[in-house]
C-alpha cells in the first residue's frame, strides 16, 4: 500500500495567512473603537434606565432642601433624623445639633429656640433635676413672703421655701443669717460657702423668730432641711406682712 505523505506549507502560503490575520485583526479593533453614531438612540436608552440608576458616593451636592436620613449635614432646612447638624431649621430627632430652631427630641443642643424633650439641662438630667444636689461652689437663690396675724395680741406668720436642687447638707442654726450684712452675707443674691442668708425687703408688724425644719417637730430656731425650710415670724396685726430673698452657696 501507498502511504500518504504530508507536505509542509510553502513560504508563500505562510505569508498569505499572516497578512490575512493582520487585516482581520485591524478590522476588529476598528469596530471596537468606533463611535456610536445614533445619538437619539443613546439619549432614549439613558432616559429609560434613569429610574433604576443610583449614585453610590458623591463628594459634592450643591443643593439639598430636604433629607430624611443624614449622618452629617452642614446645613439642612428640614431633617427627620440627623446625627450631626451644624444648622437645622426643623429636626425631629437630633443627637448633636449646634443650632436648632425647632427640635422635638435633642440629646445635646448648644442653641435651641424650642425643645419638647431635652435630655440635658445645664449639665443636669431633666428627669432627675428635682433629685439633684447643688454642686460645690454654686449659689442658689429664691424669695419668701409671709403675712397675716391676730386682730389683737401676738401670733405667727409662716413662709415656706424650697431648695431645688437640694442642698448638700442641713444648714445649722449658726449658719442661718437673717437680714444682717456681713462677710458671710455680703448682699442680695450672695452667701459664703455653707451659709443661708436672708435679705428682708419689706416688713410690717412682723419680727423674724427663726428657721424650722418642715420634716421635724423641733421648734425654731432649728437646722434647715436640705429640701427646704419654714420661716417663723411674730406678728401683731391682722395686716402684718414680710417679704424678701434668700441665698445659699454650697461648700
Amino acid at each position: 500500500m501507498f502511504k500518504r505523505r504530508f507536505r509542509l506549507p510553502s513560504p508563500a502560503l505562510v505569508i498569505s495567512m499572516v497578512t490575512l490575520s493582520l487585516v482581520l485583526g485591524g478590522t476588529a479593533v476598528a469596530a471596537s473603537t468606533a463611535k456610536h453614531g445614533d445619538k437619539k438612540a443613546d439619549t432614549k436608552l439613558i432616559k429609560k434606565l434613569a429610574p433604576t440608576l443610583s449614585v453610590k458616593h458623591a463628594k459634592t451636592a450643591n443643593s439639598a432642601t430636604n433629607a430624611t436620613n443624614a449622618t452629617h449635614a452642614t446645613s439642612a432646612d428640614s431633617a427627620t433624623n440627623a446625627t450631626s447638624a451644624t444648622n437645622a431649621t426643623n429636626a425631629t430627632n437630633a443627637t448633636n445639633a449646634t443650632n436648632a430652631t425647632n427640635a422635638t427630641n435633642a440629646t445635646n443642643a448648644t442653641n435651641a429656640s424650642h425643645a419638647t424633650n431635652a435630655d440635658q439641662l445645664g449639665g443636669v438630667a431633666a428627669s432627675s433635676y428635682l433629685q439633684s444636689t447643688l454642686p460645690s461652689g454654686k449659689t442658689e437663690t429664691g424669695v419668701y413672703s409671709a403675712g397675716g396675724g391676730p386682730a389683737s395680741g401676738t401670733g405667727f406668720a409662716l413662709a415656706n421655701i424650697q431648695f431645688i436642687p437640694k442642698l448638700p447638707a442641713a444648714v445649722p442654726v449658726a449658719n442661718e443669717v437673717y437680714n444682717t450684712i456681713s462677710a458671710h452675707c455680703p448682699g442680695v443674691g450672695q452667701a459664703a460657702a455653707g451659709f443661708l442668708c436672708f435679705y428682708e425687703a419689706w416688713s410690717f408688724a412682723a419680727t423674724f423668730v427663726g428657721v424650722a425644719d418642715p420634716a421635724s417637730v423641733i421648734s425654731p430656731p432649728a437646722a434647715a432641711n436640705p429640701l427646704g425650710a419654714a420661716l417663723y415670724f411674730n406678728t401683731t396685726n391682722i395686716q402684718s406682712n414680710v417679704r424678701g430673698t434668700w441665698a445659699y452657696t454650697a461648700p
